[in-house]
């Protein structure tokens, strides 16, 4: 643990003094990663999967507010839609204004979360997202949250209908407004997702501000049980055929990750807990202090031999 606890105060250290080139070089890669993805799975246009658009709009990314990155995905993902279909096209714009105007009015900070949430799906790690949100922010993170579900399952069926490649007539515009309706309307995978993650969002929230000890690690365990329940009583009673073993690899994978992101980000040292008790002329306070843990990194003692000294030496010799 020592060593650990060393190790992250060398990171931090390292991270202090670079600070001001890490975080555009993080979102600058961030956003790579949510571009490269994107274009991996439409890929309908192939000026938008260029190597210098992407790099241009990581760059632009990098050094502005999240809104711009999640801004230029989503323009991006419309622009291969279009390029196969303007009705479909035209009808993800009309869900993406109402997503818009969902989480911007709560949560305009967590825009990022939008864009992620579809990544971690590819990625297969999905489920980090609530258990760490549960963490960090406050139950109105489950905005950001259903709205990145909704949007990675809205691309699921975009492929499957533009897979029909489909015209231009008034008949086939008319089967593909269908098709996408009883795709997107009725996908029980994405309500059932959006409401787990709910759950564990909530859920990991509320236990890590109970004043018990490890309460966070506790509440990412628990999370993380109710993730793997609620996808196995959801598989059971809709009759999903979920993968449920993905679902407990993926699950366990997500929160080996949150625990190593807590670790680094907050160690208490529970075996030195304190109590304390005051008054003010309103209040009566009970106030319980856990202290962090904190490891100063070993010095280096390097002893340096005095040439002139040595020569002095032998002199008197």
């Amino acid at each position: 643990m020592t060593n650990l606890l060393v190790f992250k105060e060398w990171m931090k250290n390292i991270y202090d003094r670079i600070e001001i080139y890490a975080k555009p070089f993080l979102k600058f890669f961030v956003a790579l990663i949510i571009f490269f993805t994107i274009n991996s799975q439409m890929g309908y246009n192939a000026k938008l999967t260029s190597l210098p658009v992407m790099l241009g709009c990581s760059l632009v990314s990098a050094f502005t507010p999240s809104g711009v990155l999640l801004f230029l995905a989503a323009a991006i993902s419309v622009g291969h839609i279009m390029s196969n279909s303007l009705i479909l096209g035209g009808i993800v714009v009309i869900i993406y204004l109402i997503l818009f105007l969902m989480f911007t009015r709560y949560t305009p900070e967590l825009s990022l979360v939008v864009a992620a949430v579809p990544v971690l799906y590819v990625l297969k790690v999905p489920f980090f997202i609530p258990l760490l949100l549960g963490l960090v922010s406050t139950p109105a993170a489950v905005i950001p949250v259903a709205c990145g579900v909704i949007i990675y399952y809205l691309f699921e069926v975009v492929k499957v209908v533009t897979s029909t490649n489909p015209g231009n007539s008034i008949e086939e515009i008319l089967s593909v407004f269908k098709m996408f309706v009883d795709g997107f309307g009725s996908n029980k995978n994405m309500f059932l997702a959006v409401a787990v993650f709910t759950a564990v969002l909530l859920i990991t929230y509320f236990i890590s501000r109970f004043p018990m000890d490890y309460g966070f690690y506790v509440a990412i365990l628990v999370g993380s049980i109710v993730n793997v329940l609620g996808f196995l009583m959801g598989d059971l009673f809709l009759n999903l055929d979920l993968d449920i073993v993905a679902v407990i690899v993926q699950t366990i994978i997500s929160a080996v990750i949150v625990f190593v992101v807590w670790f680094f980000r907050l160690s208490l040292d529970y075996t030195a807990v304190e109590r304390v008790q005051f008054e003010d002329d309103d209040y009566y306070y009970y106030v319980k202090a856990v202290p962090k843990m904190k490891v100063a990194a070993p010095e280096k003692k390097i002893k340096t031999i005095s040439e002139q000294k040595e020569n002095i030496s032998a002199d008197e010799d």
